[in-house]
């Protein structure tokens, strides 16, 4: 007969480590992002010669 209590203790301790990983990689992933420089952010700003022929 199976042993069923084995079974669920091996998916639940699995079952644990693949969340443990999962926020692992969440929380190494937030502190690349925090300590990451700003990005350079540039308006663009069309010519009105541009808007005049239509071109994009």
């Amino acid at each position: 007969m199976a042993d069923y209590a084995k079974m669920y203790q091996e998916l639940f301790r699995a079952t644990t480590k693949a969340i443990e990983l999962l926020q692992q990689a969440q929380i190494d992933t937030e502190e690349i992002y925090i300590s990451s420089d700003e990005p350079v952010i540039q308006l663009v700003t069309k010519n009105k010669k541009d808007e005049d022929s239509g071109q994009k």
